[in-house]
């Protein structure tokens, strides 16, 4: 359901901010930018704390997805540029309550020597979210006229918020880890002394994390363009949009649980290696691509990276992470990719893009040739990008190595009833 709503508001939200609202490259970075910084500060000083202090994961995911529910429905009322690009920062901010609560809540309920497996069948169902998500929205956004049918993407996308917190009262068990041995101690030490910063962020968890955003930043650079680029160099309907969304997607039906499966039998290291190597390809072949059918192809084989970087990238991060500090640590983990997610498009895409449209502008090169030209562009450097956090995670980063905890954290009842909602 997460990812359906995604997918719902997400998938045409730059290209109706250029082609209906008239948005320039800068302000399609910030709607991304500003929602994820929001969400990034609010996750590393508030709700992290919070999901360790009161221990009520389910609690805070449906408060936070309530709320975001509610302000869609505000927005709705006033579409601009800049009710989208502020409301949207309000939203993140509380709503990253919830991404904190799923992200401690799974890896309470899940064993180190078969994490990033489940995360890649839990991954699997996101995917096919992402596709209903997008297909819906592919078919409702050219009617009447292009970009007319984006104003149900709000509605909807707090009918299904709606729909989760529900299906989540209704389903999933508040589990409680209060009394666990790793956590009492914990806590019992806290009364006793302040820990030192270096015992509680430990050095190999913050290399990881400084390498990761650097990739981050890279990978996601191009990410508020690349949907006006299909329009833009293609002449794409939304059809033909969502169905070049949906095949990278069902890809990763396949390639998610595979991520996981071989992450968990060969190692994380090797398998994010790989799939960053595709994503630097395939980034860099987007701006040779002319056809609906060559970038079905590219599209595709790119499909491969995303499931991959998500599920690995959160089984090396629940790794090196002591459970007594699961909340604070994701909080970190989760504001470092959302910080790096979210000022990429902006501070590199947004000035880059920008600066190199209007290098072709000053060349006399036509308003729109001069557009298209500075996103390939900016194909390019985020291929470049990718490339050199590559070499740097491959000679820097080091696998955690993975302990079989004998002791069953949950309830058999309680594990039981959250993965029968998931399988």
């Amino acid at each position: 359901m997460v990812n359906s709503r995604r997918a719902i508001f997400y998938t045409f939200l730059t290209l109706f901010m250029a082609e209906v609202l008239g948005a320039n490259f800068i302000q399609l970075g910030l709607v991304i930018t500003l929602p994820m910084i929001a969400n990034a500060t609010m996750q590393a000083f508030v709700w992290g704390r919070v999901s360790d202090r009161i221990h009520r994961r389910r609690l805070l995911i449906v408060i936070g997805e309530s709320f975001a529910g509610i302000c869609y429905l505000i927005i709705w009322t006033n579409v601009t540029i800049w009710s989208i690009i502020i409301g949207l920062t309000i939203i993140e901010a509380i709503w990253s309550m919830s991404n904190t609560g799923w992200s401690a809540l799974f890896a309470d309920l899940s064993l180190p020597n078969e994490r990033s497996t489940i995360m890649g069948r839990i991954n699997s169902f996101g995917i096919i979210g992402r596709i209903v998500g997008a297909t819906v929205m592919g078919f409702i956004y050219d009617f009447p006229s292009p970009g007319a049918g984006f104003s149900w993407a709000f509605p909807l996308a707090a009918g299904v918020m709606f729909s989760s917190v529900f299906t989540l009262v209704a389903l999933v068990p508040e589990v409680n880890h209060l009394n666990t041995p790793e956590v009492l101690d914990h806590e019992t030490h806290s009364t006793r002394e302040k820990p030192s910063w270096r015992s509680k962020y430990p050095s190999n968890y913050l290399i990881f994390l400084g390498i990761w955003g650097f990739i981050t930043v890279g990978w996601v650079c191009y990410l508020s363009l690349f949907t006006f680029f299909l329009r833009l160099n293609l002449n794409l309907n939304s059809i033909e949009i969502s169905l070049v969304r949906n095949v990278n997607s069902a890809v990763g039906l396949i390639a998610a649980p595979a991520a996981g499966f071989l992450g968990d039998r060969i190692g994380r290291k090797p398998v994010i290696i790989g799939a960053l190597i595709v994503q630097a390809i395939t980034t860099l072949f987007y701006g040779f691509v002319n056809t609906l059918l060559g970038m079905l192809v590219v599209n595709s084989i790119n499909g491969v990276v995303r499931p991959t970087i998500f599920t690995i990238g959160y089984a090396l991060a629940a790794d090196m992470i002591p459970e007594a500090q699961r909340g604070e640590l994701f909080g970190v983990y989760n504001a470092v990719w959302t910080i790096s997610f979210g000022s990429s498009p902006t501070a590199v895409g947004g000035v880059y893009a920008t600066w190199r449209q209007n290098h072709y502008l000053s060349l006399d090169f036509p308003f729109q040739v001069a557009q298209l030209q500075a996103i390939i562009d900016t194909f390019f450097l985020s291929s470049g990008l990718v490339l050199v956090g590559v070499l740097l995670f491959g000679i820097v980063v080091k696998e955690t190595k993975r302990k079989v905890i004998d002791q069953v954290v949950v309830q058999e009842d309680e594990a039981m009833a959250i993965m029968d909602t998931l399988d």
